[in-house]
């Protein structure tokens, strides 16, 4: 019997039954023509998958699985069964393949008994969606892994070789966060991409992610991380060139422009005589005031100068800046014959100098970011400039110098002559990569008429692929050569994925595409596009698991989508889209607010991303360590005595620290390089005295760098003086307060406004529609969870962790030596310290309620609050300060022994949380004899954290109060001559350095202690 194909459509199958005598008589498929036994094979199979949908079943199906097409080979006795595509919208392992086979074959059977069934889902047999690192036998493994690609590294830092070594060195993840705002030619006007919902907006939410977390994982596993966008949050832009200077200051106002040394900037070069800087024939960087259509890169020239083995030239870029403040650096170089692959920068900052050797074969023509570095305003060349030399371990090959940009600044793109007049961090891709000088057909200028919103999403993608350059070039020319970097993957990274009026999370999508733009299954490097699966599926696995085991065990893990979505199917290196959640719900974003779960979720998505190239590269993941904690800065005899403990993670194994990095920071300097600690102690020598110590810790292993811990800090004023001990105990990090009440639910700032980790970039202003029953009309009405814009260019000032250096310079000022102490170790410890005072930073600490229903951060727990009894037995004065000092520990809701402690030990009694609005504080006559009055800082971009809502405390009958808020009298500071002084605001906001010396001066007057025996 000749072979017989027949491929039918179910629904037609069933119609050319309805009018014959049907399949359901016939037992076997000896008993069946081709046709008959198809819809057969069909009927029963999706007979089976409804069961399986309705009951719990072997496999998890997806809603909408069904059979697509039953083909019949009769000769061979073979059943191929193709799933139609939401079938493979979930996530496949082995057992659910073999679940599948199972349920096929005794679907079939017996009417096909001896028959095979062959299965397929998009094309490929099902086992070819688990992804690699998941499969029994390794799966398609081979057409998955790219071709050999050893690491390349374009940025080298030589002082931490900790970074350089770990396992993500030399690789290069390209990660794009959402949209920006954009020109509407419409409505010709800037605006966002998506709406004002939950006190955020999309087009920023995801850069809260990305910037303070995922971006520095990768960097500290080793990986160079590209943005589309600008990654500096700082508003103003120094830009250092031979052809053109500029200064922009936030407000958008040009300080000065120009080329010469009267104009605050300077552009240097030093070389010997048979070594000169010469003009490149090819183009380099020239700033421009506005640009419309122009590219920067294309209008300018560069510097070159021929390699030797020791420094023969030098380039030094010294900027003039506005501000005193923290700026991203950035440099650009341009084409050169035989380029170096080693040159080498060094950025002198307030703490110190870091050298920075990157590989100029890459990337020529854009910025390329070198970090970020703390610098003093104006123009300081010993602590702000920078410097390239010609020395190369190769000699004869060119060194290229051209721009240094200090700072992200303000957006100049102008659209119908008007430019966003938003910071550039605000701004969509496409005007980034414009600015950064890349080709506007080829990636950022796609459509065929001008629409900045479909160039934006289009451009995202394409600018990965220029980045890699042929043949994965851009899709309109996939041979153009690029920037020649070998990109690893991309991300796209948003977060609109759905709403609910419903208590429910809406939980993590993921779209990849398994096609390139021309329906192609392979990149155009030749292997499988596949691969995209496996990295979207790893990633949405990594993200729903730790979720689940860290805060909601129910967290939905929704499809993963093979889709045409731009951002999915135009990277020719394997890349996804994720949208982790949904900033259009409310539930979702009560885990989307926390500072907490942001860190967790970021280390997740870096996690992911490690075992993908992990499994394309063939090495074991490491997981880069947690922070210490525990920390302890303490003088033994002249030296001090640094120490710490690990922190074990509980969901990651090899997470382990295998050594530590201590940083040093001096006075006003920030931190140096780091030295490397095998132990958790180290001990310092040869500390001044009379300056404020500050250090942190980090924890390093073959995966990585951890973030630093808290900050301590020490300072030694002199043989013989009083020593405090600064005990370190605002750890608190959070979401706003929300309010539900029947339909009105949402984040209000009334309640608690939060607490930023460091800052937050993602604010937009307090939401002000809490009507669940609002509906969505659009963008500027959205219904539920509209906010308002008030803040939205700007960044929100949170806890930084570093506010001993605060109270041990004001005790310096006092006469004081101070230590520092974690509350953790504080806690722990079992007997009283040797000090003349204790100074208790408490901060915005109170108990919190985050996701998932953790409940953390109280003020003073019982172990606290035993300690410190422990020290007031022992004679040891105590100086407390926190906005919540009262309410937490002795208000409404507090234990009752926690509000005795505070009566009878501390000597103060809970008035009000909400005691005012302006932090004026005034002294009483016969109190503190301090300042006569001075602020402490309620604006939420201020130079330290806002105090919303400092506490109003009255004194105990054995106190005495100190300071009252001068907006009504309320008592802002209550005291015991010589044993306690407790304030209701956080001694670190007042404002002003001299008149938290002074009051520092009048508080240990006032406590008055002897030194401790």
């Amino acid at each position: 019997m000749s072979r017989s194909r027949l491929i039918l459509i179910v629904y037609l199958m069933s119609f050319g039954l309805a009018a014959c005598s049907g399949p359901a008589r016939l037992t076997t498929a000896e008993e069946m023509n081709d046709a008959e036994a198809s819809v057969y094979a069909s009927q029963q199979i999706d007979s089976v998958l409804r069961a399986c949908k309705d009951t719990e079943c072997a496999v998890k199906l997806d809603p909408g699985a069904a059979v697509d097409t039953v083909i019949v080979e009769r000769a061979e006795r073979v059943l191929t069964v193709s799933f139609n595509e939401a079938l493979a919208q979930q996530a496949f392992r082995p057992d659910d393949v073999d679940h599948l086979q199972t349920m096929v074959a005794q679907a079939v059977s017996p009417a096909f008994d001896g028959w095979t069934s062959d299965l397929e889902v998009l094309g490929v047999s099902p086992d070819l969606l688990v992804p690699n690192v998941f499969a029994a036998d390794g799966g398609m493994a081979s057409k998955r892994w790219p071709v050999e690609q050893p690491p390349h590294a374009l940025v080298h830092r030589p002082d931490q070789p900790w970074k350089s070594q770990a396992q993500l060195a030399g690789r290069h993840i390209a990660v794009w966060p959402s949209h920006g705002w954009y020109y509407e030619q419409r409505l010709d006007r800037w605006e966002w991409q998506r709406a004002r919902l939950f006190q955020t907006v999309e087009d920023l939410f995801p850069l809260a992610f990305v910037v303070p977390y995922l971006a520095p994982m990768l960097e500290s596993a080793g990986a160079y991380v590209h943005m589309p966008r600008e990654r500096d949050v700082q508003p103003n832009e120094v830009i250092v060139d031979a052809d053109r200077q500029w200064r922009r200051h936030r407000t958008g106002r040009i300080l000065g422009s120009g080329n010469g040394p009267d104009e605050g900037n300077r552009y240097l070069e030093v070389s010997e005589s048979d070594v000169a800087w010469r003009t490149a024939s090819s183009p380099g960087f020239l700033a421009f005031d506005t640009l419309r259509t122009e590219n920067p890169f294309a209008q300018g020239s560069h510097r070159t100068a021929r390699t030797t083995s020791q420094a023969t030239a030098m380039a030094t870029w010294i900027p003039d800046l506005p501000e005193a403040g923290r700026y991203a650096v950035h440099v650009s170089w341009g084409v050169s014959e035989d380029p170096t692959d080693d040159a080498r920068y060094t950025i002198h900052h307030r703490g110190g100098a870091t050298d920075v050797v990157v590989n100029q074969q890459m990337m020529p023509g854009t910025w390329v970011y070198l970090g970020t570095y703390a610098f003093s305003d104006g123009q300081n060349p010993e602590t702000g400039r920078v410097e390239l030399s010609n020395q190369s371990e190769t000699e004869g090959r060119t060194v290229s110098a051209d721009a240094v940009r200090f700072g992200g600044g303000m957006g100049h793109v102008a659209r119908e002559g008007k430019t966003s007049g938003r910071p550039r961090f605000t701004e969509g891709a496409r005007y980034y990569m414009q600015y950064a000088g890349f080709p506007d057909t080829l990636v950022y200028n796609v459509t065929e008429t001008a629409n900045d919103y479909v160039d934006d999403y289009r451009s995202r993608a394409e600018w990965v692929n220029y980045l890699r350059g042929a043949p994965l070039g851009p899709n309109k020319d996939r041979e153009a050569p690029g920037l020649d970097v070998p990109v690893d993957l991309s991300l796209a990274f948003h977060t609109d994925a759905g709403v609910t009026k419903s208590d429910a999370t809406i939980g993590t999508l993921m779209i990849y595409s398994s096609t390139g733009m021309e329906g192609e299954r392979d990149f155009p490097a030749g292997f499988s596009r596949f691969a995209n699966r496996d990295l979207g599926d790893m990633m949405q696995t990594q993200i729903v698991d730790d979720v689940r085991a860290l805060y909601d065990s129910t967290w939905t893990r929704r499809a993963i989508w093979d889709r045409d979505y731009s951002e999915a199917v135009r990277p020719n290196v394997p890349g996804v889209l994720l949208e982790l959640l949904s900033h259009q719900n409310f539930a979702d974003m009560r885990f989307g607010l926390d500072p907490r779960f942001r860190f967790d979720v970021s280390r997740s998505i870096y996690k992911s991303i490690l075992r993908f190239l992990a499994d394309q590269y063939g090495f074991d993941p490491i997981v880069q360590p947690l922070p210490p904690d525990h920390l302890e800065a303490r003088w033994q005899e002249r030296s001090l005595v640094l120490s710490w403990a690990p922190v074990e993670d509980p969901i990651e194994e090899t997470a382990r620290p295998d050594g530590y990095v201590v940083y040093v920071r001096k006075g006003a300097g920030d931190f140096d390089q780091g030295r490397i600690v095998d132990g958790t102690e180290l001990i310092l020598d040869g500390l001044e005295t009379g300056k404020v110590y500050g250090f942190h810790v980090t924890a390093y292993n073959e995966g990585g760098e951890s973030f630093p811990s808290e900050t301590v800090a020490a300072a030694r004023a002199g043989r013989g003086t009083p020593t405090a001990a600064i005990i370190a105990a605002f750890d608190r990090v959070s979401a706003p307060g929300t309010i539900e009440a029947g339909q009105f639910r949402g984040f209000a700032g009334f309640v608690d406004e939060g607490v930023p980790d460091g800052y937050d970039l993602s604010y937009v202003g307090d939401q002000y529609d809490f009507n669940q029953e609002s509906a969505w009309l659009d963008d500027d009405s959205p219904g539920h969870g509209a906010s308002w814009s008030t803040f939205e260019t700007r960044v929100l000032t949170g806890n930084t962790f570093d506010y001993p250096m605060v109270h041990a310079r004001a005790l310096l000022s006092a006469g004081y030596s101070s230590i520092t102490i974690s509350d953790e170790r504080f806690s722990e410890a079992e007997e009283s310290g040797a000090w003349d005072l204790i100074d208790v930073i408490l901060g915005e600490e109170k108990r919190t309620v985050g996701p998932g229903e953790r409940q953390d951060f109280e003020a003073m727990p019982a172990a606290f609050r035993a300690a410190l009894s422990r020290h007031l037995d022992a004679g040891v004065p105590l100086l407390v300060s926190g906005a919540h000092v009262a309410t937490d520990v002795a208000g409404p809701g507090a234990d009752e022994a926690a509000s005795t402690f505070a009566r009878d030990r501390l000597g103060y009694v809970w008035r009000t949380d909400r005691a005012v609005q302006r932090g004026w504080v005034r002294d009483l006559e016969g109190g503190l004899e301090g300042p006569d009055s001075f602020s402490f800082n309620t604006d939420p971009v201020g130079p330290v954290y806002r105090v919303e809502h400092p506490d109003a405390l009255d004194p105990a009958p054995d106190a005495e109060p100190l300071l009252r808020y001068r907006d009504n009298n309320m008592s802002a500071a209550v005291g015991k001559l010589g044993q306690t002084l407790v304030m209701g605001f956080p001694f670190e906001t007042v404002l002003d350095e001299a008149v938290q010396n002074a009051l520092m001066h009048a508080i240990v007057h006032y406590l008055n202690p002897e030194p401790h025996e």
